[in-house]
């Protein structure tokens, strides 16, 4: 009995796990524009520039550069990736993935830093000194206007 149960189950799992691979690797995901510099990743660490009508797997990872975005055809829908965005393609045109990281009825909390005992210079970092770290690694697309 035990054994009919375990071959039962084995079978299941992989019937179930055959289901879902055919309804994800059934989709037809076609580059429909591409907009400022996107590109996937061919190999290991080796990335090239994504074209029109081209069609990628949605386990393909793709980054958009900045002032970049990408627009993908999948099946019936349309979906656009915005810009600075890098993952699988099935991660990034997620409907999860539009949701913000703020809650609903988040509470705002007090400082426990003594107004009295900050002195001028804090350890606080602010955008502006982020930025100043980053301006190497960002590649700008300039969009020439008519």
């Amino acid at each position: 009995m035990k054994k009919i149960f375990l071959l039962a189950m084995v079978l299941g799992t992989v019937a179930i796990s055959t289901a879902l691979f055919a309804q994800v690797s059934g989709q037809d995901i076609v580059i429909q524009s591409v907009n400022g510099i996107v590109s996937y990743e061919v190999s290991a660490g080796k990335w090239e520039a994504l074209s029109a009508d081209k069609k990628i797997a949605p386990s393909t990872m793709i980054n958009t550069g900045l002032n970049s975005s990408l627009i993908l055809k999948i099946g019936d829908r349309v979906v656009t990736v915005k810009a600075m965005q890098k993952g699988t393609v099935e991660k990034l045109t997620s409907p999860a993935q539009g949701l913000s990281g703020i809650k609903l009825g988040a509470a705002v909390t007090d400082s426990t830093v003594n107004a009295n005992s900050v002195q001028g210079r804090t350890n606080i970092s602010t955008a502006s000194t982020r930025a100043s770290d980053a301006v190497e690694d960002v590649q700008w697309v300039e969009e020439k206007k008519e």
